[in-house]
């Protein structure tokens, strides 16, 4: 019997169907040997010494060996990059194979006196991760990943972009038995129990994070640079005063009746534009055409000039704009047992958009609502690319911060035959004595000395220290800051008249908005004559409202590493 079973009625630790958590218990001796091929050829029985496998959460396993290659000669240089498959075989009644290693040698070495190569293989997961596809890479590892936050995939290296995805999760990208890349869990249920009796004496071994290697805090500067596109409107209206304040035929029947000098459509066009400002919309009280039926006719072909006028004007301008996040991911718990040991990243996102320039220059007739106080009108503001930028950079400093919590380890040995199922990505605890451990494999040790028998698995496990119930908060970006504008000076709309050629006539005003014309009969002194012109005054924007502005919001979310026990 082996751990309740008949010796090899199942795999050796294998689980009975419907148990959750795979019992370790001592076990009796087991006769093993290795199968070895090397290039297809099987080299176990040239094999000097032992075979060690050593396999990390985190990158490649690597297998060491070495063989006797006789007196005759050979070709060394000819083994590298030869196929290597080691399998682990339990005899018995019916014999147990369990794959160990599947990968390439690398340049190996040769002893000319004891004729011995000296071989070292890998399984070359790097290599195998460059000859993906950037969909396929997305497709293994998952994870977040932004350009603002790392670099542009063109020309660089998928091994480094898949590390890129694989820092924003808490897991790791490693190799299984068979040669294949895959992902394994930080955080997965317990699959293996060691009770009693199954540690090697005196193989326990503990080692803790230091304190100055454990932060517990992560503070993240994301800085968004984009352009407000910005809109002033202001609304102007003009109405001659010898119309009565009428706008219909009754008022310019008023007019006619002491007629003056009028302006004309170009003028007011003309006025708005060389102050910077374009015409959005306007009504127009244009001077009636021929009206042959009056009293007494009228007859006119310029109807471009004005009794009256109704217009909007607007100016555009962009302003850059900078939302200042200021994000902390912590650890509650662990700063209050020991204190803040922090780390800080700086992120920092700029939107330059080609269309700045064109906004500058556009007249504002596109629709955008009238009004006479400065508004948003839109910008280059891509909220998905922040979020996407955000999300990635919080997945790092969470990553890294539940990665220190994990850095503790606990190291034993036990017989590999009793344990030939664990693997990364598996949950395990260790209650051997007065030992109750819980983690998840970080490092994984297989030798095997083809000359003592002597075939033994050491177990690191990464230990996760926190606290039960904690609070995990998801990584969700605040909402945007609010930029504070200050208030800008307001103007009247309504433009005065002032009118020449009379005794009663006031002195002529240049600085005076609106229309200044004569009248077209008069009594005053004609040196005295004012010029015809139109002119308005448009309200003044603010140095604060086209220099930088930038406004801050800051937030803070609480990370719960997993609670492992570690008991001694």
């Amino acid at each position: 019997m082996f751990n309740a079973y008949p010796l090899n009625s199942v795999p050796l630790n294998g689980l009975a169907s419907g148990t959750a958590v795979q019992q370790i218990e001592q076990g009796g001796s087991f006769v093993w040997r290795l199968q070895v091929l090397l290039g297809g050829v099987d080299v176990t029985s040239v094999l000097t010494g032992s075979v060690v496998i050593s396999r990390s959460e985190d990158g490649d396993a690597v297998a060491r060996f070495a063989v006797y290659l006789g007196a005759g000669p050979v070709n060394v240089a000819a083994y590298t990059g030869a196929a290597l498959t080691v399998d682990f075989i339990v005899l018995g009644e019916m014999d147990f194979s369990s794959r160990r290693f599947t990968g390439y040698l690398v340049q190996p070495s040769f002893d000319v006196l004891s004729r011995v190569m000296f071989c070292e293989a890998t399984t070359r997961l790097a290599d195998s991760i460059e000859r993906m596809e950037l969909a396929e890479i997305d497709q293994l590892t998952g994870g977040q990943w932004s350009p603002d936050v790392f670099e542009e995939t063109a020309g660089r290296s998928r091994w480094e972009y898949a590390q890129e995805r694989m820092s924003t999760r808490p897991a790791s990208l490693n190799v299984d038995r068979v040669g294949m890349p895959r992902v394994t869990s930080w955080q997965p249920a317990q699959a293996f129990e060691f009770g009693a009796g199954t540690t090697v004496y005196e193989s326990l071994d503990v080692n803790l994070a230091p304190l100055g290697d454990t932060p517990n805090v992560y503070e993240l500067e994301l800085d968004y640079r984009f352009t407000r596109y910005r809109q002033r409107n202001q609304s102007y209206s003009w109405l001659h005063p010898g119309t009565g304040g009428n706008t219909s035929l009754t008022g310019f029947n008023a007019w006619r009746a002491d007629s003056t000098e009028l302006p004309d459509i170009q003028m007011i066009t003309e006025a708005t534009e060389s102050a910077g400002w374009y015409l959005r919309s306007a009504s127009w009280f244009r001077l009636y055409g021929d009206l042959p039926d009056l009293p007494q006719p009228w007859y006119n072909d310029n109807t471009d000039l004005l009794l009256g006028a109704n217009w909007s004007a607007s100016i555009r301008w962009s302003q850059r704009a900078v939302e200042q996040y200021r994000l902390r991911l912590q650890v509650d718990d662990s700063v209050a047992a020991v204190g803040e040991v922090i780390e800080r990243a700086r992120v920092v996102l700029d939107t330059d958009s080609a269309g700045d320039q064109a906004w500058d220059r556009s007249t504002g007739a596109d629709g955008v609502t009238v009004g006479d106080l400065p508004i948003n009108s839109g910008s280059s503001r891509e909220p998905s690319r922040l979020a996407a930028a955000a999300e990635c950079a919080l997945g790092v400093g969470r990553t890294m911060l539940l990665a220190s919590h994990r850095a503790n380890q606990v190291t034993w040995q036990t017989p590999l035959a009793h344990a030939l199922g664990v693997d990364f990505g598996k949950g395990v605890r260790l209650a051997d004595g007065q030992v109750a451990v819980t983690g998840v494999p970080a490092a994984l040790e297989e030798e095997m000395d083809i000359t003592t028998g002597l075939a033994m698995l050491t177990i690191t496990l990464a230990v996760s220290v926190g606290q039960s119930g904690s609070v995990d908060d998801a990584l969700a970006l605040p909402e945007p800051p609010e930029f504070d504008d200050e208030p800008g000076p307001v103007v009247p709309g309504a433009l005065p008249t002032q009118l020449g050629l009379r005794t009663t006539s006031p002195l002529y005003d240049d600085e005076l908005p609106g229309f200044a014309g004569n009248y077209s009969i008069g009594n005053g002194d004609p040196a005295l004559r004012f010029p015809r012109r139109f002119m308005l005054i448009t309200p003044e924007i603010p140095e604060q409202w086209r220099n930088e502005i930038r406004a801050e919001q800051p937030a803070v979310y609480r990370v719960a590493p997993m609670a492992n026990e570690l008991e001694l």
